[in-house]
């Protein structure tokens, strides 16, 4: 049977305790008896010694030395004793048991002690005695030299520990003896132990366990029974619950494995590192890896710039979904949607994130069909300006011809003409309202098609928001006063200047106080605004009838409006907010809002304050030459060339012209313009851009290079707000005002003719007016810096105003161009 370690550890510590006991106690006893024995031999000596001065002295007084040496010679055997010798008091040996001699030590040596003297010497051939000396007769008649011999002593002791020691060994190995029965009957049991709860960390619950003992052991063995029969219990439920977990996990982990490989989306997940740790087989497709080749690899290695400033800027956030238009490999396009994964933090409680989820979809088809309804939707909006402007301006001749020469002559009309004729003039101020709310509508939908498209021209310029707030306010003032709303602002002094489009930052403003006015029926509205480190947060808030949160979801689509659009009445078109997101989000910020339903609407929008681009040149027009013509109506009128391939603007325009005494030809496409205007050589041309064979832009390049034509003025009449551009000298927007077309006609022909109505110059007073802009509008020029321009409109200017080519390129002409009575004039450069 194999030595157990208790065994082994006590059995060593028996021993050393055995040894120290051992030790000590041979030392001590050796000790012990070699004092003893040298005491007691030192008594032994001295009473020999005594026993022989005592009855030496008549002998040696009478100088019997054999008799002497009979007497010593019968204590030579005693027990101890080495020697014996007697002196006389002259110091020399008398009798003596030294054979053959006397040690020279000794013969040499007299001591004369008058007392009982105890020496130890080394005698030669003898070893070490204790030598006791006794005078006889205090010395008078001689000495008596006994020596015990030492070594005897030793060997005594010697024997003494040899014979303990042999009883130590017994004793020890009769205690290893009982320890050893002692321990088995502990350790036994202990090994028992052991192996049985081996067995249970082997999960092998069956074993048994054979001590049935009433000391500890045996109720730690019953315990431990015990417990491994619950374990037993315990663990069964648990391996049920376990196999039952493990196949539902397993049943999970496939179902969720097979919607990822079957997601016609691709799946990117990413750890906060950048480490590509999750994919799908679309995502694969879409970019044309596989998942054993960017598994545990970095996101920048195989996927587009995009993906990474979209996961850079995920997580960082909490819980936002940010999404990103993409490049993928075919000149293909994709949009990823991201999102961080979050982990509750069970120490801090403080959520830490853990990675970002990509879902990556390929919407190449849909961007194209989206590309095909924004171009369909700006088509459409450009093509219905041209009948919007027949619509608009034979409504206005029809209305000017009945009040001109159908109504005067119904003298003394009857009230059932009376009131025919009150109708027909309401039904003609409706077609011209509703023309008009129907014009807004086309613009609207021309700027959210141009944004979405990438068509429009931002501007980039100095922005002081605290001036566009207070100019927007200006310009809504008609909206909110009339209601006796309270406009409140509050504005953070030193507010930095950012950058940017100016016109459409105050758009924004524009439309959300517009807004906020049509859902509050009393109580204010508060325009802020705050710098926040490099962005500023511009805020509207209104005490109005506030938003639902189903309808907070989708105001900022297009065509959406909170309310049932179907049971209530609309108030506007639904493009107002997303043209906002629009602009917003070109300048780098975001937009959003918070409402309560019955408590209010509080619109946040931030911009970027950005910096400053460098300044673009504005190309300077082709000069012109001008020739004054006769006044209309004389025999010989000026010919004015009307180009565009709608005949009913054709007709409209030219009834216009015709009343006021020129001269018409009509043409329905750019080369019929140019080859009519070289054969008939008119004084003025009306040019559409949008035309068959030839482009209107590509009609003016051409008339500008012929010197025959060069000098011929050019209006361009579009509904395209890039009319300016197209090197005319004037340019006009759909739908048009035939007194503002007629008095810019008057004015590049220098009639004699002055405006009716006021004239306003974008400009600086010091700066002198065209040659042409004296002769149109005479002594009533009325100059405003470009700053001023929304204050002067807003307040309530109705005109014609003139704008350079150059200052035309930082304005919005489509927004101003949409403001009731007031016409806009392009003038080129000079």
């Amino acid at each position: 049977m194999r030595m157990s370690k208790i065994f082994q550890k006590t059995l060593l510590l028996n021993f050393v305790l055995f040894g120290v006991i051992s030790t000590s106690m041979s030392l001590v006893s050796a000790l012990t008896l070699h004092d003893h024995m040298v005491n007691e031999y030192i008594s032994k000596g001295k009473a020999i010694a005594s026993s022989i001065a005592s009855s030496s002295v008549e002998i040696l007084l009478n100088r019997d030395a054999s008799t002497i040496q009979s007497m010593i010679d019968q204590f030579k055997d005693s027990d101890g004793a080495a020697y014996v010798y007697v002196q006389d008091s002259n110091g020399d040996i008398v009798s003596h048991t030294f054979v053959p001699e006397v040690p020279e030590i000794l013969g040499g040596t007299s001591i004369h002690p008058k007392t009982i003297s105890i020496r130890e010497l080394e005698v030669p051939g003898t070893g070490d005695v204790i030598d006791i000396t006794k005078p006889i007769l205090a010395g008078m008649a001689g000495y008596v030299h006994v020596g015990m011999d030492k070594g005897i002593i030793n060997k005594y002791v010697w024997a003494a520990i040899a014979k303990l020691q042999i009883v130590m060994f017994f004793i020890f190995w009769g205690s290893v003896f009982i320890l050893y029965m002692m321990v088995k009957r502990i350790s036994e049991p202990l090994n028992q132990l052991t192996e049985y709860a081996k067995k249970l960390s082997d999960h092998d619950f069956t074993a048994d366990i054979e001590i049935t003992s009433k000391d500890e052991i045996g109720l730690l063995a019953g315990t431990m029974k015990n417990m491994a029969d619950e374990l037993t219990t315990l663990i069964s439920g648990l391996e049920r619950a376990v196999n039952n977990a493990t196949s539902e996990l397993q049943d999970t982990l496939t179902y969720m494995e097979v919607i990822m490989d079957n997601l016609a989306d691709g799946l990117l997940v990413v750890d906060i590192n950048g480490k590509i740790s999750v994919t799908n087989p679309a995502l694969g497709e879409l970019f044309g890896v596989t998942e054993d080749e960017i598994r545990d690899k970095q996101l920048t290695n195989f996927f587009p710039e995009e993906m990474t400033n979209l996961f850079e800027l995920v997580k960082g956030s909490e819980h936002e979904v940010f999404s990103a238009e993409i490049h993928l490999p075919g000149r293909k396009t994709g949009k990823a949607v991201a999102t961080p994964i979050h982990k509750l933090d069970d120490n801090d409680g403080i959520k830490v994130c853990l990675g970002v989820v990509i879902l990556v979809r390929d919407i190449t088809y849909e961007k194209e069909v989206d590309n095909l309804k924004t171009d369909f939707i700006s088509t459409v909006s450009h093509e219905l300006r041209t009948p919007m402007t027949s619509i608009l301006g034979f409504a206005k001749i029809i209305k000017k011809k009945l009040e001109k020469s159908v109504f005067p002559i119904c003298e003394a009309p009857d009230k059932k003409t009376e009131r025919a004729i009150n109708q027909v003039q309401d039904n003609i101020g409706i077609i011209v309202s509703e023309g008009q709310r129907l014009t807004e509508l086309i613009n609207d939908v021309l700027d959210i098609a141009k944004m979405e498209s990438g068509k429009i021209d931002w501007k980039k310029v100095p922005i002081d928001i605290t001036e566009v707030i207070d100019t927007s306010i200006q310009t809504t003032t008609p909206l909110w006063k009339p209601q006796n709303l309270e406009m409140m602002v509050d504005v953070d002094e030193n507010m930095p200047t950012m950058y940017g489009d100016r016109d459409r930052v105050m758009q924004v403003l524009v439309n959300l106080i517009s807004n906020a006015v049509k859902f509050t029926d009393s109580g204010s509205i508060t325009c802020t605004a705050r710098a926040h480190d490099d962005e500023i947060m511009v805020s509207v808030s209104d005490t109005g009838s506030g938003i639902s949160p189903e309808d907070q979801k989708k105001i900022f689509e297009r065509f959406k409006q909170a309310g049932d659009t179907l049971t209530g009445k609309p108030k506007g078109t639904g493009l107002g907010l997303p043209i906002c997101k629009q602009i917003v989000d070109h300048h780098k910020g975001r937009i959003w809002v918070d409402s309560k339903l019955g408590d209010g609407s509080s619109f946040h929008f931030t911009l970027a304050i950005d910096t400053p681009d460098q300044e673009i040149p504005v190309p300077a027009s082709v000069p012109k030459a001008v020739h004054r013509q006769p006044t209309p109506g004389s025999s010989n009128s000026p010919l004015i060339m009307v180009a565009d391939d709608d005949p009913a603007l054709n007709e409209f325009l030219s009834q216009v012209l015709e009343e006021e005494g020129y001269r018409i030809i009509t043409v329905t496409n750019g080369q019929e313009a140019v080859d009519t205007a070289k054969t008939r050589m008119p004084q003025l041309i009306t040019m559409d851009l949008k035309m068959p064979i030839m482009n209107g832009d590509q009609a003016i390049a051409a008339l500008r290079q012929d010197p025959s034509t060069r000098h011929i003025p050019v209006i361009v009449i579009s509904a395209l707000a890039e009319g300016q551009q197209a090197g005319g000298d004037a340019a006009l927007i759909k739908p048009i005002d035939e007194k503002r077309l007629v008095e810019t006609i008057h004015g590049l022909l220098q009639e004699d003719l002055i405006m009716s109505d006021p004239c306003m110059v974008l400009g600086k007073e010091n700066e002198p007016p065209t040659e042409n802009l004296l002769v149109i509008c005479p002594g009533k020029i009325n100059y405003c810096p470009p700053s001023d321009l929304w204050t002067r409109v807003s307040s309530g200017f109705k005109g014609t105003i003139f704008i350079t080519a150059e200052l035309s390129s930082n304005l919005d002409l489509d927004r101003l161009s949409q403001t009731p009575d007031v016409q806009i004039v392009i003038l080129p450069e000079s």
